[in-house]
């Protein structure tokens, strides 16, 4: 009885399941449209405060190129007629400028590179007002600053009306590193997510920082990247999730067309899922680390996956950048072959660095393995990242400080 009432439904039935076909399909057009009609909206949104960002950058590297290259007409541009400074005068008292006696301290020499280094560490827009925060490194004394502005947006432009600054104890230099990441977020093929691995970002960020260099993110596509493996019971790693500046920085990453490589001593790959992907094929991250490798005698590191991204350098005369030279990374014995994450790698890194005739190393599982040869740093798992910062921070002092 009950198998011929399912296959024979009576008319009644039928007509209801029609009507509630139509409210579903209705209701799902409905939604459909709601959330396309949503996603424009936070698309514009997310649009228009990425385009208020920009404009409040715009206005800060006005002051940043300003006051390093003595363009008093550069540094009065970025600031609003009746803007107010705040600056450090004798004996700790606080001394108030305004921009027409500030500029007027960079007249001599206009055009002129006079020591100072800066960039955009934070932006913070809120309507018509925002928030800024800028590194000032001079080099000749040696000395760095933080900056902070306040901006305001006039018949839509947008102007600081107010500066003010403080002086760091600590080492600190007009050299910067250039860390490598990936933007994407899902490996290929499959539904599993990928990122760039939070506790090496942690520990090579904090140990550069502490020892006075300046660190700049670059990404193929620029902008914010994927985060993975990211615990918040270690004490480092919680305190750089709340770590204004630098959550910030890994939010607005560069693109290689946005970076100069001669601003950069070195340059270091990271590691995590996503290093596998869009690193090594990219041709202007490729041309950023050779320049800085080959051209200017700069060092290059790498630490676990983040050796993807050695793999397709190659020298002015065709040589690959690691042929006969000591390397590491993370080694197929490590890796579960059988898992999908391993079948969407679009190549293994040991048998890649071993194809372009390198000399693979590894250390024992959950240990440090560090290989240092000449200017190449390279580290085999995350646990390794403190020593290839510190192998590379010797290199770089010792450059810095060659009698030592």
């Amino acid at each position: 009885m009950f198998m011929r009432s399912c296959s024979q439904p009576s008319p009644l039935f039928s007509r209801a399941m029609a009507r509630l076909s139509l409210r579903l399909a209705e209701a799902r057009a409905w939604s459909l449209a709601l959330a396309a009609c949503l996603f424009s909206i936070g698309a514009q949104a997310s649009a228009s405060s990425g385009a208020e960002r920009a404009g409040v950058a715009a206005v800060i590297q006005d002051y940043l190129d300003g006051s390093s290259y003595n363009r008093s007409d550069q540094l009065r541009r970025a600031f609003h007629a009746d803007a107010r400074l705040y600056l450090s005068g004798k004996d700790g008292a606080m001394r108030e400028v305004g921009i027409a006696e500030y500029a007027a301290w960079f007249n001599d020499s206009p055009g002129q590179f006079n020591g100072r280094v800066g960039h955009l560490l934070n932006v913070q827009v809120d309507g018509d007002i925002a928030s800024a925060k800028a590194e000032i490194v001079m080099g000749r004394e040696p000395a760095r600053f933080t900056d902070l502005f306040l901006l305001r947006r006039f018949e839509g432009q947008w102007k600081i009306i107010s500066k003010t600054a403080t002086r760091h104890a600590g080492p600190a230099h007009v050299k910067r590193v250039l860390v490598v990441l990936s933007n994407v977020s899902q490996m290929p093929g499959t539904t599993l997510g990928a990122g760039n691995s939070f506790v090496e970002l942690v520990h090579t960020y904090s140990r550069l920082r502490e020892a006075g260099y300046g660190v700049q993110f670059v990404s193929p596509e620029g902008g914010a990247v994927p985060l993975a493996y990211v615990d918040t019971r270690d004490v480092d790693q919680r305190a750089h999730v709340y770590d204004a500046d630098f959550m910030w920085a890994l939010a607005h990453s560069r693109k290689p067309e946005q970076v100069q490589a001669s601003d950069y001593v070195a340059l270091m790959y990271m590691g995590g899922s996503a290093a596998m992907f869009g690193v090594a094929d990219n041709p202007a991250v490729r041309a950023l680390a050779l320049q800085i490798y080959e051209q200017q005698s700069g060092l290059l590191a790498a630490v676990c996956h983040g050796s993807a991204g050695l793999t397709e350098l190659h020298l002015a005369d065709g040589t690959p950048l690691v042929r006969g030279k000591r390397v590491t990374g993370y080694p197929d014995a490590f890796e579960n072959k059988n898992a999908a994450y391993y079948k969407s790698f679009p190549f293994s890194i040991e048998q890649r660095l071993l194809e372009r005739k390198a000399v693979f190393t590894q250390g024992p599982r959950n240990q440090p393995h560090v290989e240092v040869d000449g200017r190449l740093i390279t580290g085999m798992s995350w646990e390794s990242t403190r020593d290839v910062v510190a192998a590379l921070l010797r290199q770089l002092d010792g450059r810095l400080n060659p009698s030592r």
